[in-house]
């Protein structure tokens, strides 16, 4: 008489073996069956951005100020007449020092973005200081100015791999520039509106200052919406360029 001896080992192994068989066979098969499935990222823009993928002549125009209170109501005053929104990147210690000026940039509809704390390289710093130094500003601004920054301007454009990750951690998106106006360095504002003028494209970013070492951008400043304006593109805050594509880095 023969005996049959069951491997109870090898039996377990070849059951699960074809279990996973059949469960690989059953996931393709509701794969090809079913809909495809799109994945939604909250991240739709470049954690940095220097512009915005469109077609459409749009741009953003921007102003840095973290120091001075000659400047920026000239500023503000050509916008107003010129029917122009756009968004300033303020620093904490300003706005705490310049608060009614703020109040005003806010209530004429235009963006508030943060141009940090300290006017120094976030490179340099810890990734806890970087969070310590954009949590000062951003409490100081919402305070002050009743908006909610997302949009953040480091002090002299400057990061890398840990100050993105701090600032995104931190709920906010790095705006950087296409266009430099460069207005910071008093080139005459001749010669500030027809380098923005010739360097204009759809979807620009456009970096001014409004601080007081700005001396030329209240000259400059008109000259520049009216060229830009003849070029047919529209002027928006940063928020809305965004809206148009993808915000991208260079």
């Amino acid at each position: 008489m023969r005996v049959y001896y069951l491997d109870f080992k090898k039996w377990k192994r070849n059951l699960m073996f074809s279990a996973l068989v059949l469960l690989i066979a059953f996931l393709m098969v509701m794969a090809l069956w079913q809909e495809p499935i799109t994945f939604v990222t909250t991240d739709a823009h470049s954690r940095i951005v220097y512009k915005v993928k469109t077609d459409k002549k749009v741009a953003a125009l921007t102003f840095d100020i973290s120091w001075g209170e000659k400047i920026p109501e000239p500023v503000l005053d050509i916008l107003k007449e010129k029917d122009v929104k756009c968004t300033f990147f303020l620093s904490g210690p300003w706005v705490a020092r310049h608060k009614e000026i703020a109040k005003r940039i806010a209530e004429e509809g235009h963006e508030i973005g943060s141009h940090g704390w300290k006017h120094e390289n976030y490179s340099e710093m810890s990734n806890d200081q970087i969070k310590e130094e954009i949590r000062k500003a951003h409490d100081t601004l919402k305070e002050i100015t009743g908006q909610n920054p997302t949009l953040i301007r480091t002090p002299n454009g400057d990061w890398n791999e840990q100050v993105l990750d701090a600032i995104f951690a931190s709920g906010y998106t790095a705006i950087q520039w296409s266009v430099d106006s460069l207005d910071w360095k008093d080139i005459g504002a001749e010669a500030s509106k027809e380098r923005v003028l010739r360097l204009i494209h759809p979807g620009a970013i456009i970096l001014m200052h409004a601080s007081d070492s700005a001396e030329q951008t209240p000259e400059s400043l008109p000259k520049i919406i009216d060229g830009l304006r003849e070029k047919g593109y529209e002027l928006v805050t940063v928020s809305k360029l965004l809206e148009y594509g993808k915000g991208v880095a260079e």
